[in-house]
């Protein structure tokens, strides 16, 4: 349920934001749920749990209140760092690798997409045009998902470039990183799960 959580948002409700068919007000509502599911995914004695905990108060009351566009890529970069943590160490501490394991791993991937936004989000707004499409308009994060997830399976279409030394520098680590990931982490999982299966008779 996290990870098809996670794929609505990222891919679903990330372009509808950008398209300005969905608002900030039910993308917080969508993360509420990603968040409210990721609690009750984690183990019991999970950190994480209490840092989702924590973020909910802010979020229900921007929800009430009214959106803050800042405080929410806050509080969401903050939560999906503790689930990525808490979700990564279930999954490459396993003795067994299940079915369950390699979803998680796919979690964790995805997470790193979304860690990523949160930084490229940061730099965008410490460093407007730190990022450009070719126009003078400022990319919204809806723009810098789409960024950092091209970035990450280091597909590079080229339409969105960071031009602020942070922002290449943070771009190439993604892209590392998520190269690095899929070549070690999760095709060692992979493989120890194939062997597994092959083994039992």
């Amino acid at each position: 349920m996290l990870l098809v959580g996670q794929v609505l948002v990222l891919f679903v409700a990330g372009p509808l934001l950008s398209a300005h068919m969905l608002n900030f007000a039910m993308m917080d509502g969508l993360q509420l749920l990603l968040l409210l599911i990721s609690f009750f995914a984690l183990p019991l004695h999970s950190r994480a749990r209490v840092l989702i905990l924590v973020c909910l108060v802010p979020i229900l009351w921007m929800l009430y209140a009214g959106p803050d566009p800042r405080l929410g890529i806050l509080l969401h970069t903050g939560t999906t760092l503790g689930i990525t943590v808490a979700v990564a160490r279930v999954v490459f501490r396993a003795k067994r690798i299940s079915r369950h394991q390699l979803l998680g791993a796919v979690v964790v991937y995805l997470n790193l997409a979304l860690l990523f936004v949160g930084a490229f989000d940061a730099i965008n707004w410490a460093f407007p045009g730190a990022f450009t499409d070719g126009t003078n308009v400022s990319l919204q994060t809806g723009e810098l998902v789409y960024f950092s997830l091209t970035t990450l399976t280091s597909t590079g279409y080229g339409d969105i470039l960071p031009v602020h030394p942070l922002a290449r520098s943070l771009a190439n680590l993604e892209g590392v990183m998520g190269q690095l990931y899929l070549a070690i982490l999760l095709a060692r999982l992979v493989s120890q799960h194939s062997s597994k299966a092959k083994h039992r008779p």
